[in-house]
């Protein structure tokens, strides 16, 4: 049982339900590339802030990791795995019949967008909006509204003074931040949707979703993009492995059958591309979202207008695994073909970046989860 599958099941307790499998990192996986690259870095990098902090209950063996582990010696991968095809036991294969008849949004049951964040949104939709109504928005949702303060004074936002009151909050964060945070709360809404937020399982895809966002905002400085819009894709991308998570929750509770982290991983990503495209359209999401959500995983176009947005998806994914955020996989991360279409090879501050990522993605976490 590899890394992930220890963590997975001392989070969530579950039995295997294959017969087999193929997934891991040594089996054979589809290319999402059309080439290769097989250099191995060689940095002159200063020593890394810890993989994990110490003592903290997500690190294995709670030890405190310092190798640069970007560049982990004597690997020379550069392609993201392709997960392959499970075995399944005869639940999961009834539960992926389901899912795959789903795919053209036909009896689905959408999870909803919450009220107040469906209105503000709509709101900011308007140019002419003003911030004093966007106050109002939220004032009507204590939980929100308390939300938006506490935002607008954490580490991400702060400024020179706290601020007290909602119109404040909102002035400070600015119309893009409040777009970023009602999506944020919608997200959190649908993944928890009881009110004990007791899931396993929802608890590693929320701390997935709020890992990818805080990489692409990272990714965004290094390249100059707009760091709230790559935040919100790296959140909302994966968002199609709620509609499996509420599936196989369903499944369960009729049949008392857990399913496996392989098998539920194999699930997402067999189907949380095309689900995930009804909910952006549900949600009325920007195209340019839509459109990332729908294909994330495929071969990049030469004319793609999203291309560059696409590369640095490619990249958060691989550090997630690398950071075990998701199933574990090692790669010469600078040397990858994403790495190398965003012009990331070689750059000092990249290697200053990626030193200090796995300290901000936890503070991200303890921020926003």
């Amino acid at each position: 049982m590899g890394l992930w599958n220890r963590i997975w099941s001392s989070l969530v307790g579950r039995e295997d339900c294959r017969t087999s499998s193929t997934t891991g990192t040594g089996s054979a996986r589809r290319s999402n590339w059309d080439d290769r690259g097989t250099g191995t870095a060689v940095l002159d990098a200063p020593p890394a802030h810890p993989r994990f902090a110490a003592g903290s209950t997500d690190s294995p063996n709670h030890q405190v990791k310092t190798e640069a582990w970007w560049a982990p010696e004597g690997v020379t991968a550069t392609e993201a795995p392709w997960i392959g095809e499970v075995d399944l036991c005869h639940e999961a294969r009834a539960l992926e019949q389901r899912l795959v008849s789903h795919f053209d949004g036909h009896d689905l049951n959408m999870p909803p967008m919450p009220r107040v964040a469906e209105r503000v949104l709509k709101r900011l939709r308007d140019p002419k909006c003003q911030m004093s109504d966007i106050a109002k928005e939220l004032s009507d949702d204590q939980v929100t509204a308390a939300d938006v303060l506490r935002i607008a004074n954490s580490v991400l936002y702060r400024g020179t003074q706290k601020i007290t009151t909602l119109q404040g909050a909102v002035t400070r964060l600015g119309t893009r931040v409040i777009r970023t945070l009602m999506l944020h709360q919608s997200l959190r809404s649908v993944t928890f949707p009881r009110k004990s937020a007791a899931d396993a399982l929802a608890k590693v895809i929320w701390r997935r979703s709020l890992a990818s966002g805080c990489i692409m905002r990272e990714l965004a400085s290094l390249l100059k993009e707009d760091g709230e819009d790559a935040f919100t894709v790296g959140l909302l991308h994966d968002i199609g492995n709620v509609i499996v998570l509420r599936m196989a929750n369903e499944q369960e509770a009729l049949t008392k059958h857990r399913f496996d982290v392989d098998t539920f991983e194999y699930l997402c990503f067999e189907s949380h591309q095309e689900l995930g495209e009804l909910i952006a359209e549900q949600w009325q999401l920007p195209d340019s979202i839509r459109s990332l959500i729908a294909d994330h995983h495929g071969a990049h176009s030469v004319g793609d207008p999203h291309r560059r947005q696409r590369s640095m998806l490619m990249l958060s994914d691989m550090i997630l695994q690398m950071l075990d955020l998701a199933p574990s996989a090692s790669y010469d991360l600078l040397n990858t073909p994403a790495a190398k279409e965003l012009g990331l090879h070689g750059r000092p501050e990249v290697i200053r970046m990626l030193s200090e990522l796995p300290e901000k993605i936890e503070e991200a976490i303890a921020e926003l989860g």
